[in-house]
């Protein structure tokens, strides 16, 4: 275990987050502005490389964004 108090991670995970919530909404940016563009053109964006890269990048933040948040209910519980 690290020597930061409790208070301070907690401070460093919801920072985290908030990092993590801003780049999973930048992803969702691109996944929006890819299925407008195909939809004009009558694509599908079920084969675009950039869509597939940005729908991985917001799992892996949603799934940070949990991790964290249950990491900040255990150290709030241990209060």
């Amino acid at each position: 275990m690290s020597d930061e108090s409790p208070i301070r991670v907690i401070h460093d995970l919801e920072r985290a987050i908030r990092l993590w919530e801003l780049l999973r909404d930048s992803a969702q940016l691109v996944v929006n502005e890819a299925k407008a563009c195909s939809e004009k053109h009558g694509n599908s964006v079920a084969t675009n490389q950039t869509v597939a890269k940005a729908r991985a990048c917001i799992a892996v933040c949603n799934t940070s964004v949990l991790a964290a948040k249950a990491r900040i209910d255990e150290l709030a519980r241990g209060y």
